[in-house]
């Protein structure tokens, strides 16, 4: 009995941890994903610059 409510404070412990830390690291994934959108919108762009000018 005490060595699960050892591992369930434990537990509870390490989800709180991660818990607090995670709002920062969605904060970075995102930060990291900009480039990658403007990147994809700026080849968006050009593909369709490109076949406006191509003939049918």
């Amino acid at each position: 009995m005490t060595s699960t409510i050892l591992a369930a404070v434990g537990a509870l412990t390490l989800i709180l941890h991660t818990a607090t830390r995670l709002p920062a690291a969605l904060a970075e994934l995102l930060r990291a994903f900009l480039p990658v959108i403007a990147a994809l919108t700026e080849l968006r762009t050009a593909l369709a610059r490109s076949r406006r000018r191509r003939p049918s």
